[in-house]
């Protein structure tokens, strides 16, 4: 079996839990897997059972001799859109495999990754865009599926799961510094939602968003945690109805696992665009988008540094506006209450969804990252 490096992007949660996925099928092929990363990717491979670790930031150049040092043991790096490492990896020669679940967001890729050994390309939003700039200088592309976690079915637990995903990208927005989304959306939850029919509350994000929580939230019925990927996947597939952040991540779970779904108001830009998405496709039957009480941004087209500071400027405004936050807390509870007559629906189409889109991808990245291995000598 080969020995594989696998790496995230230091980005929440969402590049990281795309690799976790995969990770699991190719660890049942017999694969060596080492994880590489930092910041919110590294909390959750901490919880995994890779057979090596090492915390290495891969976006400051003054890790690259150690990165280096642990790529050039490698038979291949797999890369959920961490481009430092796909540098390292191509100049020593080693195959690459590069997992692109926001294909469809992005204003440009990189040169560098178009001649990856194998480029997965996640299927979701509209990415006709992008297809028709990109496609033929793409060398080795494989489109599927959404990557999808394995989960088991069973009864539902009388709780809600309320999900923030990782909450910040360090070289891109900080909560506390850059955003108190996290923040005021608990005190929007805590003041707003009758919570008093379920036994339970979890409110899930990364593990120093969460010790912040907990501190600034002391005798509040929630349960702050950050929970191991497979931990999540049994709380979000057992829960009676999710509260999350429009991340790709979670929403394709909630579509999969057809656990009833509200979404929160987006905390980034890609969020921002993918709830747009969400309604356009009658995905998100329960939702309180920013622009359904703040003027509508258009971001589309618009780089992506200064997408960001679009958002976070208006997150911002939201943030020092009681009576939009109190709208919001309004539609989130009546969205709780009313349940029942949306959940159905929601269930059936996101299943449809998902099924239209081929099914769960997670397979077919596996078997493919198995072919190439193969081809290239390796069994």
């Amino acid at each position: 079996m080969a020995k594989l490096i696998l790496t995230a992007e230091n980005f929440a949660f969402g590049p990281i839990g795309k690799l976790l996925d995969v990770a699991d099928l190719l660890k049942k092929q017999g694969h060596e897997l080492t994880f590489a990363g930092f910041g919110t990717s590294l909390q959750l491979a901490k919880n995994y059972p890779f057979d090596a670790i090492y915390e290495i930031d891969t976006d400051n150049p003054e890790s690259n001799s150690k990165l280096e040092e642990i790529v050039s043991q490698s038979d291949m790096l797999v890369s959920s859109m961490d481009i430092p490492s796909v540098i390292v990896a191509q100049r020593l020669g080693k195959l690459t495999t590069w997992i692109d679940c926001l294909f469809w967001f992005w204003d440009s890729i990189p040169e560098l990754v178009l001649n990856v050994d194998l480029y997965i390309k996640e299927c979701l939003m509209d990415d006709k865009v992008n297809e028709e700039k990109y496609a033929n200088k793409i060398k080795n592309l494989c489109a599927m599926g959404p990557i999808i976690g394995m989960m088991d079915g069973g009864n539902r637990r009388n709780q809600v799961l309320i999900s923030y995903g990782g909450g910040e990208a360090p070289y891109w927005y900080k909560s506390g510094r850059d955003t108190n989304y996290p923040f005021v959306m608990t005190n929007i939850l805590l003041k707003s939602v009758d919570w008093s029919k379920f036994d339970k509350v979890i409110v899930a994000t990364s593990g120093r968003i969460a010790k912040e929580l907990s501190k600034k939230f002391p005798n509040s019925p929630f349960e702050f945690k950050t929970l191991a990927h497979d931990r999540f996947l049994d709380e979000l597939s057992h829960s009676e109805v999710i509260l999350i952040t429009p991340g790709l991540v979670t929403a394709e779970l909630s579509f999969e696992s057809g656990t009833p779904t509200i979404f929160l108001p987006p905390s980034n830009n890609s969020q921002y665009l993918q709830l747009d998405q969400f309604i356009e496709h009658g995905l998100a039957l329960a939702h309180a988008h920013l622009s359904d009480f703040m003027p509508r941004l258009e971001l589309k087209g618009v780089p992506l540094r200064d997408s960001t500071r679009m958002v976070l400027r208006q997150l911002k405004e939201f943030e020092q506006s009681p009576e939009t936050q109190r709208h919001v807390g309004e539609r989130l509870n009546k969205l709780i209450e009313d349940r029942e007559k949306w959940s159905g629906e929601f269930i059936s189409k996101g299943k449809k969804f998902i099924d239209s889109l081929g099914g769960n991808g997670a397979y077919d990245a596996a078997d493919k990252i198995k072919q190439t291995l193969i081809a290239n000598g390796f069994h």
